[in-house]
């Protein structure tokens, strides 16, 4: 009798179904990890705020523990992740293979894309991948040298930092946080390669 079990061919069927490891592979799965590592991001900037010391208590790191102060560099890392897996993820839709992108050059990246950026996106991104590939991660980079960790400070201080007010009546001007990272900035910029990934 047509339509039984009998009939089914088990061994067919998961044959002609994908690997897991195309499966894994589908662009879904990465535009998904890019949003989960964009959520990540989020609740560690969150982390930093005003409950900054409560989080800490609840997790029994003592009330000295200062979230702002352990999770700021982490907070980038998982940022220039998130671009990153985005990035990739709208490559594989458009069926660049993985090994014409394995890099965490943003600006390869980009070219790859077919877009182009301004100068103040370019460093920031420079600074994304200098905090994902080992800033936020270990205290030097591989093949350390000091001109290589000034260059960082320098590109740091250009990115995350800007003159504030003059102070009234002398010439001193204090640095103040550009607020380039800050999460609803970097969301926007998120999303901003969210946007070309294709959902029908």
């Amino acid at each position: 009798m047509s339509g039984t079990n009998e009939d089914f061919d088990a061994e067919a069927w998961l044959a002609s179904r994908p690997s897991l490891t195309e499966m894994k592979s589908h662009p879904n799965h990465w535009f998904n990890r890019s949003s989960d590592l964009h959520a990540s991001a989020g609740a560690v900037w969150y982390s930093m705020g005003n409950n900054n010391a409560l989080i800490a208590q609840e997790l029994g790191l003592g009330s000295s523990f200062d979230m702002g102060i352990a999770c700021y560099h982490v907070y980038h890392m998982l940022c220039g992740l998130a671009l990153e897996v985005m990035m990739k993820a709208v490559l594989i839709q458009r069926s660049v293979a993985p090994t014409d992108f394995k890099t965490h050059s943003f600006e390869k990246l980009n070219r790859l894309l077919n877009l182009s950026v301004d100068e103040q996106e370019r460093n920031l991104l420079k600074f994304y991948k200098g905090m994902l590939v080992w800033a936020a991660r270990y205290p030097t980079p591989t093949d350390v040298t000091d001109e290589k960790l000034k260059s960082f400070y320098s590109l740091s201080d250009a990115v995350l930092t800007m003159d504030g007010p003059q102070l009234e009546g002398t010439t001193l001007r204090f640095t103040v946080s550009s607020g380039a990272t800050d999460w609803t900035v970097f969301s926007a910029l998120w999303a901003k390669y969210a946007n070309l990934f294709n959902h029908d």
